[in-house]
């Protein structure tokens, strides 16, 4: 008896603590979908079985899921719980809502004449929620009678309602965003694609041009080409016919006239002693540059985009014209008088043969001459502004050193280019950008005889024979410490510095060694450059065997009486040339031949052919290129008429522009070849 009301008293204890923990049980209103299902989400505390939690949610034990074995679970487990009528009811009288019949799941009988809009209506749900409730309602029209399963009216949460507009305004936003991007990109990308292709048509458009510049180039050569052939036939007639007719007249001509020098004529066309009335009477504007150029100083404009203006100060001495002897016994001995001034005349009439060219390419030059003989440099200010130099295009001045200097100060005030023809000195360019000397740089002959020796005799001994006598001239100091410079620089080549008092050395140094060169630098005055000549050639031509090649530069050994042609071509001789006429150049022949029939005699020195190559050189460039040549000068090539190799080259930022070419001929067949 006892036992048995201890048993029942156990029983009821039991009973007591399961009601004590389903009431004690928070339920979770936290949901989750599982396979397109949804489940509330209960987390186990201390106390709670299965069957507790299951029937806090108004279901039975085995509703709910758990991923072990019921006997197993432990508190921080968790249970989910499916979500139907039972479970929602559960969950909202638990937070203390009453559950309306309408918020469950029920089944009603339609009758006749609803609609599923009005049942919607009045249970507070959709038509979606009813068909989705009621699949088979898919396609098929309510018929009365017809039971209808009503989906329970679900309760909002506010917070989740907050958090779902948020979510959906971000998520909108997201879109509108991305949608702004892919428009931004589409935009860029459609703009790139436009700008692709408007530079392929302008690079289409621009090759087309060059092409037809190029054409029109071509064209412009060969009518050019054409022209001077049809000229030089003319002119070849032309000659032949005064040949024929003077031999005709020399037959005809009685002996003591035939005996008689012949006086030749100087040909002035141009008022030597005014400006001539088509040169301008101011400077011309500053040129607006828009290319890029190592020449950063200021250039001016063309005077006239028709014309050519063109001034040349040199002492012509005109006055004292009938004081110079020009026949030709006296041309020949001319080493026995002092010749300076023919030397000039030669050189303006080197100016008045390429006049002419330029004439006959429909070239219109102005030229405005000055007949300056003084050496007083204030002179030359009187000069400048009188025969009003500053309105020229480019002056040329054959000047000696402190009339050039000063001359040269005022074209830089006035930004005017002079043009140097003669000078070997490097400083007349130095801290003045508008001076041109025309003669080969030292830095650039130089690099001319080694680049060569590096072609045609590499791996030779190289002697440099000089003078170290006190009375050295500067050109030969010039060359000296110039080819020491590059010869350190490059150090490709052996070398010696050889000084001509101790030749005696040189010629046992030869005999006894093979693959040797040569370069003459020796300048001393004309007595002894003679006597150097002689005995040089004599002992070097003396080796039989590893004879050497020999070199000149300042010594055109070749110009010296009784010269043995035998030992140059011996000597593989090669020289640099300053303007030197060679008759076996075809262009220098037709030059040496126009002068002879213009002027009755041959042009006997470098200073025609120079004349003739500055101005051909200089108009061409300016009747071309306008002032744009002035700032890129290695863009213009030298025209077919030029006797003369010609490159300009700045030395410096500050420093005017120098020939960078030098002329080189060797011996060949007892000729000299450029």
């Amino acid at each position: 008896m006892n036992n048995m009301r201890r048993l029942l008293f156990v029983v009821m204890l039991c009973l007591l603590g399961t009601v004590v923990a389903q009431g004690s049980i928070k339920i979770s209103a936290q949901t989750q979908r599982i396979n397109n299902k949804e489940y509330y989400v209960h987390i186990v505390e201390q106390g709670q079985t299965l069957f507790s939690i299951a029937r806090a949610y108004g279901l039975k034990y085995y509703d709910a899921v758990i991923k072990t074995d019921i006997h197993l679970m432990k508190v921080g487990d968790t249970v989910w719980l499916p979500k139907n009528e039972y479970s929602v009811a559960a969950v909202s009288a638990k937070a203390g809502s009453v559950v309306a019949p309408k918020s469950r799941v029920h089944y009603i009988k339609v009758e006749p004449g609803q609609t599923l809009y009005g049942i919607a209506k009045e249970y507070g749900v959709t038509v979606e929620q009813i068909i989705e409730a009621n699949p088979e309602l898919q396609g098929q029209q309510l018929q009365a009678g017809q039971m209808l399963k009503i989906p329970p009216k679900e309760s909002v949460d506010p917070d989740k309602k907050a958090a779902e507009e948020k979510r959906a305004a971000e998520q909108k936003a997201a879109e509108q965003k991305a949608a702004e991007e892919k428009r931004a990109a589409e935009q860029k990308a459609a703009e790139q694609k436009m700008a692709e292709e408007r530079m392929a048509t302008d690079k289409l458009l621009e090759e087309k041009k060059a092409a037809e510049r190029q054409a029109a180039e071509i064209r412009r050569i060969e009518e050019q080409n054409a022209l001077e052939a049809k000229r030089a036939a003319e002119q070849k007639a032309l000659e032949e016919k005064r040949a024929a007719e003077q031999r005709m007249a020399e037959e005809t001509k009685p002996l003591d006239t035939a005996m008689m020098p012949m006086r030749r004529v100087i040909k002035n066309p141009y008022p030597f002693d005014e400006v001539p009335l088509a040169f301008p009477s101011q400077p011309a504007p500053y040129y607006n540059f828009t290319s890029q150029s190592s020449f950063s100083y200021q250039v001016r404009e063309r005077q006239d985009k028709n014309k050519i203006f063109v001034s040349v100060i040199m002492p012509l001495n005109l006055d004292k014209i009938d004081e110079i002897s020009t026949s030709k016994f006296d041309i020949e001995q001319r080493g026995k008088k002092d010749y300076k001034v023919f030397e000039f005349i030669q050189f303006y009439e080197g100016i008045l043969i390429a006049l002419e060219q330029l004439q006959n390419r429909g070239v219109n030059v102005v030229l405005n001459v000055v007949d300056f003989s003084s050496d007083n440099v204030e002179d030359i200010d009187a000069a400048f502004n009188k025969y009003q130099l500053a309105n020229s295009d480019y002056i040329i001045a054959l000047l000696v050193k402190k009339p050039f200097e000063r001359l040269s100060q005022l074209a830089k005030q006035h930004q005017v280019f002079v043009i140097n023809p003669f000078s070997a000195r490097s400083e007349v360019v130095e801290n003045n950008p508008y001076v041109v000397k025309c003669m080969p740089s030292v830095e650039g002959t130089v690099k001319g005889i080694l680049d060569m020796l590096t072609r045609r005799h590499k791996g030779r001994h190289l002697y440099l024979i000089h003078s170290n006598s006190k009375s050295t001239a500067t050109d030969e100091k010039l060359y000296r410490d110039e080819f020491q410079r590059q010869l350190d620089a490059r150090k490709d080549i052996k070398y010696t510095l050889f000084d001509w008092s101790a030749n005696g050395k040189l010629l046992s140094t030869l005999k006894t060694t093979k693959d040797n060169v040569i370069v003459s630098l020796y300048d001393q005055n004309k007595n002894k450059n003679t006597v150097f000549v002689s005995t040089l050639l004599n002992r070097l031509s003396s080796i039989s065997n590893n004879v050497p090649t020999l070199y000149s530069i300042n010594n055109y050994i070749d110009e010296y009486p009784d010269i043995d042609y035998s030992q140059l071509q011996h000597l593989n001789y090669t020289m640099v040339a300053l303007g030197h006429l060679n008759y076996d150049n075809l262009r220098h022949k037709d030059f040496i031949d126009t002068y002879k029939t213009k002027f009755l005699t041959e042009p006997n020195t470098l200073y025609a052919g120079v004349a003739h190559d500055i101005v051909i050189y200089f108009c061409s460039a300016l009747w071309q290129q306008g002032a744009e040549f002035w700032r890129n000068p290695q863009n213009f090539a030298a025209p077919v008429e030029m006797l003369f190799p010609f490159s300009l080259k700045q030395r410096s930022p500050t420093a005017g522009y120098e020939n960078q070419t030098p002329d080189i001929y060797r011996m060949s067949n007892y000729k000299l070849i450029k």
